[in-house]
């Protein structure tokens, strides 16, 4: 089994369009191609014209295939490029959902605007410190992690590391321990944070606070009243691969139903944020 998806960066609108399958059998691969050339046709019937060379297939998991797939053009059918990786929302996907590039090209973003501030400022002191970490380096390690969320321990410490050498920028906490600078400077781990948005994610689709449509199926409440959990209890579906272990809907399962009742009874987002943070406030400097 694998999924495939056609994309294209650009219409004659400027924007961008997503065509995908899950591919069981060869007759899955002529569906696609079919569905291809009906989304053809209404770009043509609609005058909002695809650029075959701007568009490409990106194969998700799955043994590699040789199938191409065609798009019209006015000198006739162009083969798609395959490629490996493509960015989508913010997001690069690869082929193996591994989201290695996504987590490289992040940690030298971050580091680039940790360059910035270590030649722009000759002084910093842990005020200033921490809003410009906050502000501008930190987003760049956190934005969209509920989706590439890494499990492997070498993707977590490289991330990790990136925070760690920002805290030794300030003279006075050089000598101190990764954890000790934490605590002195209130920052939780950058591990920490992601494991707090997964949870706050899960709070918000689990209120409904998303779109239900686009939310619906991604948890199942867990009916069986022996289980002594709070009301909100989820239930944890089986999986055989790793990668589906570590994915979003199923490592934050056992961490939403351990939370205490009073917790996960939050009205609002906010409340929800206060009551998580005074429940994990004892391990948020520590890199676990």
């Amino acid at each position: 089994m694998l999924n495939a998806e056609i994309r294209s960066n650009g219409n004659s609108e400027g924007q961008e369009t997503k065509l995908y399958r899950k591919m069981n059998t060869d007759e899955d691969q002529e569906i696609l191609q079919k569905d291809l050339n009906n989304l053809q046709k209404w770009s043509d019937d609609w005058l909002l014209k695809f650029h075959p060379n701007k568009c490409k297939v990106l194969q998700v998991k799955g043994s590699p295939n040789n199938r191409t797939y065609r798009l019209a053009n006015q000198t006739g059918d162009v083969v798609l490029e395959k490629i490996t990786n493509e960015k989508d929302l913010g997001v690069t996907v690869d082929t193996n959902l591994d989201f290695r590039t996504h987590i490289q090209n992040s940690i030298n973003k971050a580091n680039s605007v940790l360059g910035i501030i270590r030649r722009a400022f000759t002084f910093l002191d842990e005020p200033m410190f921490k809003q410009l970490f906050k502000a501008l380096v930190r987003p760049h390690l956190e934005y969209a992690a509920s989706a590439w969320s890494p499990y492997k321990l070498m993707d977590i410490q490289t991330l990790e590391n990136v925070q760690r050498r920002a805290t030794k920028l300030l003279p006075g906490l050089k000598d101190l321990t990764y954890e000790e600078r934490l605590a002195k400077l209130k920052l939780p781990t950058i591990k920490h944070r992601r494991f707090r948005g997964d949870l706050i994610n899960v709070f918000k689709i689990v209120k409904k606070k998303f779109d239900e449509k686009v939310t619906s199926e991604l948890f199942v409440f867990d009916k069986n009243e022996r289980t002594r959990r709070h009301k909100f209890k989820l239930y944890k579906q089986r999986c055989c691969t790793e990668l589906r272990r570590n994915s979003f809907t199923f490592r934050v399962v056992d961490s939403w139903d351990n939370l205490p009742e009073i917790v996960v009874n939050a009205e609002t987002t906010k409340d929800f944020e206060i009551l998580l943070d005074n429940h994990l406030k004892d391990n948020i400097y520590n890199n676990y």
